[in-house]
């Protein structure tokens, strides 16, 4: 009887610190959203950091009708954050720290950076000027302060649409060396566009990044660099400068808001990397990919595509590819997700698992098979059949580990 090796797929887990933990290396950034429109995105974002417990963004935004939306507020060493856009009450976080939509790293002595989301602004926003304001607390005090506002809007329609796929990446990662309070370096982090199904069609392809903590380095530093599929795209990419759609600049002011042409670079599945070479912090926190597509021509002949599909003799196909156990504190268990393991062969096979973990052995002790431990696992499956496997993680309550934790399952085959 031969065993074949026939497919694996990834887990993953973002896993909740409880309430008196925090990760020095800040959070990693994913996608957020995803999607495709005839529209358009707008990204902008200003002006600077300033100390003030009142700080004021003005946005542009150009005509359309906008679907997806999201407002950025940069702040550091401020106990809350009251937020409005054109007179709309957003909200108020008054647990910086713990508040799910709060990304928080570089905490000392109740002292820390945070990069918060509004995701209830769509519905008020208008086309033209509008103006969000954050009010940081009642008083400055010695390093209370806002570095900027970033909006993001996808909108349909507008004056001059387009047909653009865009990815929406957020966290607040944060690069640092081993000076107090950092026990260790953290030198480079990474975040991914996955999914592109046709690039040939792709006529321009716009990477924005975001960082609330960079600098300008002298001629003789090593700059910060930025790399696509790594590939060179900037140095010194967070240099704290720049200038709005309000015509504001700043300069030496920590954030900064660029956008870079990645078209020569394009994949299927891509890796934006950050590296902060001499920089003593670096902490970027958004990334979005945009492509412009165009729409192919009709065709003036037809073309009868002729084909066979010839069935291999042992063949298992898995779905979905991943599973995202979502937020889990230590000591919980999740929630019950469904494998479905599928004969696509000529014979009935016996499939097992095998487990390949990164994180401390969590996915090898905790995770289980139809309510089982997965190494007892064992499952015949008849030709043309499919069947449901039951898949859960428990977190063990000792379990050390914050953040994002992978790990891989793979499914063996042997013929009967």
């Amino acid at each position: 009887m031969k065993k074949y090796l026939i497919t694996f797929f990834t887990l993953s887990l973002l896993s909740t610190p409880v309430a008196a933990d925090w990760s020095p290396d800040g959070v990693v950034m994913q996608t957020i959203e995803h999607g495709t429109v005839n529209g358009g995105i707008y990204i902008e974002g200003g002006h600077g950091m300033e100390y003030t417990t009142s700080y004021t963004q003005n946005f542009t935004v150009p005509n359309g009708t906008v679907k997806w939306a999201r407002l950025y507020v940069s702040t550091k060493d401020t106990p809350w954050l009251n937020v409005s856009l054109n007179g709309h009450f957003l909200g108020n976080y008054t647990d910086l720290t713990r508040n799910p939509k709060v990304y928080a790293n570089y905490k000392v002595n109740d002292h820390g950076m945070y990069w918060a989301y509004y995701d209830n602004v769509a519905d008020h926003i208008i086309n033209g000027n509008n103006t969000a304001t954050a009010d940081l607390s009642s008083k400055v005090g010695l390093n209370t302060k806002s570095w900027g506002i970033m909006l993001i809007a996808v909108y349909e329609g507008g004056d001059r649409p387009e047909l653009i796929e865009y990815w929406v990446n957020q966290g607040n990662p944060l690069l640092h060396g081993n000076h107090p309070p950092f026990a260790s370096h953290h030198n480079t982090t990474n975040t991914s566009f996955v999914g592109i199904t046709d690039v040939n069609n792709v006529t321009n392809a716009t990477l924005w990044t975001a960082y609330i903590w960079g600098s300008e380095e002298s001629d003789l530093q090593s700059h910060d660099t930025l790399c696509f599929n790594s590939n060179l795209v900037a140095m010194d990419a967070s240099d704290g400068a720049g200038t709005d759609d309000q015509g504001s600049s700043w300069r030496g002011a920590c954030f900064d808001l660029e956008k870079w042409d990645v078209d020569r670079y394009l994949n299927m599945d891509n890796v934006l990397s950050f590296d902060r070479g001499e920089d003593s912090i670096l902490s970027p926190v958004v990334a979005v990919l945009v492509l412009k597509r165009t729409l192919e021509s009709a065709p003036t002949n037809r073309v009868v595509q002729q084909g066979a599909t010839i069935l291999p003799a042992i063949s298992l196909v898995v779905t979905p590819h991943t599973l995202e156990f979502g937020k889990i504190t230590r000591g919980e268990q999740s929630k019950v997700q469904t494998l479905t393991l599928s004969n696509t062969g000529k014979s009935t096979i016996t499939v097992t698992a095998d487990i390949t973990d990164t994180v401390n052995d969590l996915y090898i002790s905790g995770l289980l098979l139809d309510f089982d431990d997965w190494g007892t696992y064992s499952r015949s499956i008849l030709t043309a059949e499919a069947v449901d496997a039951s898949i859960m993680l428990n977190i063990p309550d000792n379990y050390a580990e914050v953040g994002l934790q992978e790990g891989k399952l793979t499914f063996w085959i042997s013929d009967v």
